[in-house]
């Protein structure tokens, strides 16, 4: 479960990172071209990662990212199913070297469209002002090293064996296993008793903890402006792109990590 949830982000990433062909570039540019992506995705929130360095920390422009992602309206499933579609079919030749081919798209699609939803939810926790993503990825990254786009990769595909308590028994970490719990119980079937070993029985007793609340948009999803969608077009370079696919790897793998 945990890796069928993280499958469209690590696409992404693994796509980025290679030299990319003409149709591929054309796919993945095709995302900020779809207003309605654009605008639930908000890609252009990303140039900051590639305008930080490559050595340099992802947490700063990641955390502008969510803001910006947790304020616009979800996306639709039939924005998702133009994203995947345009990533899957468009990168075949790029992703055809992690076994994955155009005749995949619909079963990846589904899987997307059943938890985006839930991992919306969990990106857009915050604890007080502060993102839990955010507040999570600067605890692994005192754990770690700096999260750059250098290393990214490497410590997301080679995580530490085990994490500190001060990551994986906070609030933000028990709200989310709380979301995940409820939506879909069988990813976290098997961790209960480890995160209650290690963080006590009261960790998945299912209250919110205190200061935890919901920052995810409600508002019902609608097309931009075409000059909106351009905009985003003009910024969906190929560092963007990088930025854009290990933001959402470091964010899928933050979440599940700890659940592993």
């Amino acid at each position: 479960m945990m890796f069928r949830a993280a499958t469209l982000a690590a696409l992404v990433a693994y796509a980025a990172a290679q030299s990319l062909s003409t149709n591929c570039t054309a796919a993945l540019t095709g995302i900020a071209a779809n207003p309605d992506a654009s605008k639930c995705l908000s890609p252009g929130s990303l140039v900051s990662v590639v305008a930080a360095g490559a050595n340099n920390s992802i947490i700063p422009p990641i955390n502008n990212w969510l803001t910006s992602l947790c304020g616009a309206p979800a996306c639709s499933n039939d924005t998702i199913a133009a994203v995947v579609k345009n990533v899957t079919e468009g990168c075949s030749t790029e992703l055809s070297g992690l076994g994955f081919t155009s005749s995949l798209t619909p079963s990846i699609t589904s899987i997307i469209q059943q938890y985006y939803p839930t991992v919306r939810k969990v990106v857009c926790l915050k604890d007080g002002d502060t993102n839990c993503v955010t507040q999570t990825l600067t605890n692994i990254q005192d754990t770690v090293g700096t999260l750059s786009l250098t290393n990214l990769a490497q410590i997301a595909l080679n995580p530490p064996t085990s994490l500190p308590a001060n990551v994986t028994c906070t609030n933000c970490v028990k709200a989310a296993y709380n979301i995940i719990n409820t939506d879909v119980p069988s990813i976290v079937a098997d961790v209960a008793p480890a995160l209650q070993s290690q963080c006590g029985a009261s960790f998945t007793d299912g209250t919110t903890p205190s200061g935890i609340s919901q920052s995810a948009s409600t508002a019902d999803a609608s097309s931009t402006s075409k000059a909106a969608a351009l905009g985003s077009v003009s910024m969906m370079s190929r560092g963007v792109v990088a930025g854009l696919g290990a933001s959402g790897l470091v964010v899928l793998s933050t979440v599940f990590t700890f659940l592993a």
